[in-house]
């Protein structure tokens, strides 16, 4: 009843770089945009990544201020493989897949930064449509299976490829897969990201997935029968049946066996599944989601390559990404301050951290993204969908927390600085007592000397000089013995 018209499936993997002074936003782009690579039939190296910055046709219905997010180069900037190299993987399959069997192809593969560090690699697959009877959606959801796993993914391999095994694709100069040479998804990606690697070494960025790819696609229905005049509802029927045993499987990138694991309940739950029309059903959840629907003989929809298929590629997707990079940033940040409290300047490293949060919120913490109801419902249902608004109001208590511990901190370093001041103080006034003390009684002792005609005697070296002289070298050394005492008790620790 059902046959596949069109169909594709963007695989996610998100990952972060660690920013410093030496390693800036700006700087892991032009890395990015850097490096290239040897083509055997190139007399010149080709670059790997080629900078593509959104046009407003992508962005239609955004709001203003999500625009101008997306656009300014400030904020994030999108690469895409070069599309010679693009061209070298039109002959894909799994090694889990039979040689007669359908094969496909990488239709973009794209890479994005953002200025906090957060990064998305996208690879997109479609089918090759020699033979289009023998795509099938189970054919759809075992592919997607055997490439999602991070752990136990299938390899995938050029089954024609390009460049064969030579001493040029042993040598490191190409991507192993254009050499026919089986890798994982996960090889695959460590792959394109050898840019930072060489440059930074192999732990500049690390992985926001273990364990299997998030995913984003598509499957436009094509009806295989004609309607009958007296069963008007009969698609509709019909298409619901079938999202209910694929769309689920499909959303969480299984094997067409496990078509029956899932409950009716599961399916028609709207937290899960929005119907904005009678012919088009999205799923939203952590592990990704799914676009649903047929051919109503309506221009938007008909043919490969539609209007329809061309929105879900772009303005619906980058609804799932304006949130995913929200859900990544506010995990990275939480685990900057678990990592911050078991470092020695971990007040210096928390308040970074906080203006860091502040500047994720003004520039990208968005309520609403688009003027279209059915987009905008879809965004919000992203964020719902990867818990946006509960992670970040813990975020927002860790900043009030972060808050209180710094404002803390400053009080106890104002209240050190003011005891220090005062204690400066009081020493200064005790040396100046001390000071007092020791020449009060010199100038009594003089005013004494000089009164009496007696000491006046003794005190007179021309008729007395070894008398004089011993009676001066007993006050002078009374003298200093006090200013020892006084030296000591001035500068003893308090």
């Amino acid at each position: 009843m059902w046959t596949i018209q069109d169909t594709f499936t963007k695989f996610v993997y998100p990952f972060w770089l660690d920013f410093s002074e030496d390693f800036t936003f700006s700087r892991a782009a032009d890395i990015i945009s850097g490096f290239s690579i040897p083509l055997p039939d190139e007399l010149h190296k080709i670059p790997l990544w080629v900078e593509s910055p959104f046009q407003d046709s992508e962005l239609d219905n955004m709001l203003p201020y999500v625009k101008r997010y997306m656009l300014w180069p400030q904020n994030q900037r999108r690469f895409r493989i070069h599309n010679d190299i693009l061209q070298l993987f039109d002959d894909m399959q799994t090694t889990s897949m039979k040689q007669d069997s359908p094969s496909f192809h990488m239709s973009s593969i794209e890479l994005y930064l953002f200025f906090n560090g957060v990064g998305f690699i996208t690879i997109e697959i479609e089918p090759n449509w020699s033979r289009p009877a023998d795509i099938s959606v189970e054919w759809i959801e075992n592919i997607n299976a055997d490439l999602a796993s991070l752990l136990r993914g299938k390899p995938m391999r050029q089954r024609n490829p390009k460049y064969h095994l030579s001493a040029f694709c042993s040598s490191g100069n190409l991507l192993p897969l254009m050499c026919g040479e089986p890798g994982t998804m996960r090889d695959w990606i460590h792959h394109l990201l050898s840019p930072l690697a060489e440059h930074l070494g192999n732990d500049c960025w690390q992985p926001m997935c273990d364990t299997f790819l998030p995913v984003y696609g598509a499957v436009l229905l094509r009806r295989s029968e004609v309607l009958s005049a007296s069963e008007p509802n009969k698609w509709d029927h019909s298409f619901r049946e079938f999202a209910l045993s694929h769309l689920i499987v499909l959303r969480k990138t299984l094997p067409s066996n496990n078509g029956n694991r899932f409950a009716r309940q599961t399916f028609e739950d709207s937290q899960y599944n929005y119907m904005p029309y009678h012919n088009v059903i999205h799923t939203q959840s952590l592990e990704g989601g799914f676009v649903l629907a047929y051919d109503t003989d309506v221009q938007h929809f008909s043919g490969r390559n539609s209007a329809a298929m061309l929105s879900f590629r772009t303005n619906y997707f980058y609804m799932m990404l304006l949130a995913l990079h929200q859900r990544m940033s506010i995990l990275r940040y939480a685990m900057k301050a678990a990592e911050a409290s078991t470092l020695s300047n971990h007040a210096k490293e928390l308040r970074g951290l906080r203006e860091q949060i502040y500047d994720f919120t003004a520039r990208c913490y968005f309520s609403q993204a688009s003027f279209s109801e059915e987009r905008d419902q879809l965004y919000r249902r992203w964020q719902r969908a990867f818990h946006i608004m509960q992670m970040y109001n813990e975020l927002k208590e860790e900043v009030h927390d972060i808050d209180g511990y710094l404002a803390k901190v400053a009080k106890e370093r104002e209240l050190e600085t003011k005891e220090n001041e005062l204690r400066q103080e009081a020493r200064k006034t005790q040396l100046v007592t001390y000071i007092s003390f020791i020449l009060l009684p010199l100038s009594v002792l003089s005013g004494l000397i000089q009164a009496s005609p007696i000491i006046m005697r003794w005190l007179n070296f021309t008729v007395h000089p070894i008398q004089s002289g011993l009676i001066m070298a007993f006050m002078a050394a009374g003298a200093i013995l006090l200013l020892r005492i006084l030296w000591r008790l001035f500068t003893r620790p308090k």
